[in-house]
């Protein structure tokens, strides 16, 4: 049997679990009971964010053990099948979706950190009517609109057209972007939306871009176009051939002149010499001018000074007749000389030039370090040390070998930096520099030989090499040269000597001229790719396929127009493309 006691506890337990069902379902806050009930405000049961935790009469900090014995209590009490509501029910359900997952849990969690201090007074209230203004809108912004058919997303907090979209996909409008709301698993947050400032910005600059390309392609379709790099090239030739002929003391045809001699370089062999120009104000609708006055060889261009004004060191053969080959653009200008003996060995290409001086082939071969650098000449083996002579001082080194060369050199010098580093650099260390004559060896050819040494020592790091450049003396290896675009960071290198370097890479119009008579050529390397690995170094190529990139592109050129030429010929009109036959006169 049943105690009466007993049967009254039942009872208030029932009643108790009854009255928590109905304050669970229907607790409301003070300020929503004198709201109308068409009011979205009335119905907001998550306004400070923990109904979750509320639903499931647990604390914020509750452990996953807790959320799930919680949830299966509540489950049980609140099942339809066991005589429970179905809404809250549901809200259980929810509650458990929510905060079992981390993810879900942590972002309602931040919700409720920045909404449950917030005090919403209510949002405006939808009103009714009000199409024919919003007709007015839409034709005030210039929009067409047909008021039988026109469709319009309307805000969904206060019922006017929207003009946003939030992240969690609500439409509002201008009036709600300071008013909080809800929507689906996303509680109380004031609207977010993606600005299109960046897309804007984004949009700006790439049609900036674009404006950049398109004047650039135009500017390239001109034939006459010429980047700041070259208009620089341009005033610095005007300022030095100015200052070099208007000089009228001396003869300027047998003097050397770096300034201007860096405009050409020049190769040999056996039956020809080869002379690569490079002229600064050549342009294509401008005459190029090439004439023999006597010995001495001018080439210029129509308006413009001399680049090359000198008198030959070598006799040209008067049997046969100077070819000539010019770019498009009449900027690069390549003259083929004969020989008047054949197989001689030219030392100088004008007078006045130092031995090998702009020679494609150096008569020496260096080896460059970090602490040093090493001249090697390849002399005959009866060659004895009283026939060497070598001066070295910090800005040039010379060396005489009697009956065999006179050469001079200058070292490469920084011109960038700040004044003092300028003012006291130091290629080398003269009083540590020396040289000597080896005893007599084989040379490649099988030939007696004795080589010429001489060691050009450097100086030591100074402390801000040593502490920022790794221990290495940022000298040439490490210079940018003049034909980089400035733009880049990376630095080419130069050569050691300035004699020695090429600005315009005349090296391959003279290497695609040698290997077009001969099958092969001597092809330097470039600082890029001697002071970097692989640190290549020079060689003789006989192979086409192992012949740059560049090299091999003006072969195939300077062959189409060998064969328009010989085709011209045998018809009687003598000339073909870019390939003239001029007589020495």
């Amino acid at each position: 049997m049943v105690s009466f006691n007993a049967r009254n506890r039942e009872e208030e337990d029932d009643d108790h679990d009854f009255d928590k069902k109905k304050t669970d379902q229907e607790e409301k806050f003070a300020w929503q009971e004198n709201l109308r009930e068409d009011d979205p405000w009335k119905h907001v049961k998550d306004i400070k964010g923990d109904l979750h935790y509320r639903v499931l009469s647990i604390p914020r900090n509750a452990t996953m053990r807790e959320i799930k014995a919680a949830y299966r209590q509540k489950a049980r009490e609140h099942h339809p099948d066991k005589g429970g509501c179905s809404e809250t029910f549901d809200k259980v359900q929810k509650a458990f979706e929510t905060l079992s997952c981390p993810k879900k849990r942590e972002q309602y969690d931040r919700l409720q950190h920045v909404t449950q201090y917030r005090y919403i007074p209510g949002v405006t209230q939808r009103a009714v009517g009000g199409e024919d203004l919003l007709l007015d809108d839409i034709a005030r912004l210039g929009l067409e609109t047909d008021a039988s058919t026109q469709l319009v997303v309307l805000c969904e907090v206060c019922g006017r057209p929207s003009t946003r979209v939030c992240m969690c996909s609500l439409y509002y409008c201008d009036f709600c972007e300071r008013k909080q709301h809800w929507k689906g698993e996303f509680g109380l947050h004031w609207p977010v939306t993606q600005s299109d400032r960046l897309k804007v910005d984004l949009a700006k600059k790439e049609l900036e871009e674009k404006k950049k390309e398109d004047a650039r392609r135009y500017e390239l379709e001109d034939p006459n176009f010429r980047d700041p790099a070259s208009l620089r090239e341009i005033r610095e030739f005007k300022e030095h051939a100015a200052e070099i002929y208007g000089v009228r003391k001396r003869d300027q045809t047998r003097v050397f002149d770096m300034r201007l001699a860096r405009y050409y370089m020049w190769a040999q062999t056996t039956r020809h010499v080869y002379v690569a120009i490079m002229l600064p104000t050549g342009y294509k609708d401008k005459e190029l001018h090439m004439d023999f006055r006597g010995q001495v060889l001018v080439v210029q261009s129509e308006d413009s000074p001399p680049v090359v004004e000198r008198h030959l060191a070598f006799q040209p053969s008067r049997e046969f007749p100077v070819q000539t080959m010019q770019t498009e653009d009449k900027r690069f200008f390549v003259l083929s000389i004969p020989k008047s003996n054949m197989g001689e060995d030219i030392k100088q290409c004008f007078e006045g030039d130092p031995d090998y001086a702009r020679c494609m082939q150096p008569p020496y071969t260096l080896h460059e370090s970090n602490t040093e650098v090493i001249m090697e000449f390849e002399l005959p083996f009866w060659i004895d040390e009283e026939d060497v002579r070598v001066d070295i001082t910090k800005r040039t080194v010379r060396v005489r070998v009697t009956n065999e060369i006179d050469t001079i050199r200058h070292f490469w010098w920084k011109t960038q930096g700040h004044e003092e580093l300028r003012k006291n650099w130091e290629a080398i260390v003269p009083e540590e520099c020396a040289w000597s004559l080896d005893d007599e060896s084989i040379n490649s050819k099988g030939e007696k030989c004795r080589l010429l040494m001489i060691c050009l020592a450097k100086p030591l790091p100074d402390q801000e090499e040593k502490e920022y450049k790794k221990n290495s003396r940022q000298d040439n290896r490490f210079a940018l040269a003049k034909w980089v675009d400035t733009s880049t960071t990376q630095e080419s290198g130069v050569r050691f000597f300035i004699e020695d370097e090429d600005d315009f890479d005349l090296e391959s119009l003279l290497i695609s001229m040698v290997f077009m008579e001969t099958g092969s050529s001597f092809v330097p390397v470039k600082p890029e790719y001697a002071y970097r690995a692989p640190f290549d170094t020079s060689k003789t190529i006989k192979d086409v396929n192992l012949l740059p990139k560049r090299v091999k592109t003006l072969l195939d050129k300077m062959l189409d127009g060998t064969e328009v030429f010989e085709k011209n010929e045998e018809e009687g009109r003598g000339e073909g493309g870019n390939l003239e036959a001029i007589a020495n006169e």
